[in-house]
């Protein structure tokens, strides 16, 4: 190991950026698009972004610790948030994106493409949200339930249509 390796990090130049967009996104909810009648299908996603801790500013391990932040229980979603960031090692950390590759099988047009997970809605679902919710624990086990992840809002709906331009 270098005394380079060893060096204090400087703050990430991404986390900031990434505060402000997910705090507007919080802000400004993107409207709800009910599917046209012939519509019958649904689908959700989830943008699975975490910090990913540098070596020389790990976060403190157990509450004890008088740096540590409950941030599960810090209130709402944008209390929660505020104090994530807040947080030494993640203002020394670097921001990853969660993607999957599609399985590989006979006659799925989807196969191999790199998505974010999420899948189609059942009709138990609540919602979009309860969507991404449930698939993203059966397609990666991730839980994304409040007490594991600060939701701050939706990206915007959208109707898709496939190459030959029918509603899918």
């Amino acid at each position: 190991m270098s005394d380079h390796d060893t060096q204090a990090r400087p703050p990430s130049d991404l986390i900031r950026p990434l505060e402000r967009v997910l705090r507007t996104l919080h802000a400004n909810p993107f409207p709800d698009v009910v599917n046209p009648p012939e519509v019958k299908k649904r689908a959700s996603v989830a943008v699975i972004i975490r910090v990913q801790p540098h070596y020389s500013h790990w976060p403190p391990r157990h509450a004890q610790d008088e740096s540590f932040i409950d941030v599960a229980h810090a209130g709402s979603a944008e209390q929660r948030a505020k104090a994530f960031f807040d947080q030494d090692w993640v203002k020394h950390g670097e921001p990853e994106v969660l993607f999957i590759r599609r399985a590989a099988r006979e006659g799925d047009r989807w196969q191999s493409h790199v998505a974010l997970p999420g899948g189609r809605r059942d009709p138990e679902d609540e919602d979009d949200k309860a969507t991404a919710i449930r698939e993203t624990a059966e397609e990666v086990g991730v839980d994304l339930s409040d007490a594991n992840c600060i939701a701050v809002g939706n990206l915007p709906q959208r109707v898709v249509t496939t190459s030959w331009g029918k509603v899918a």
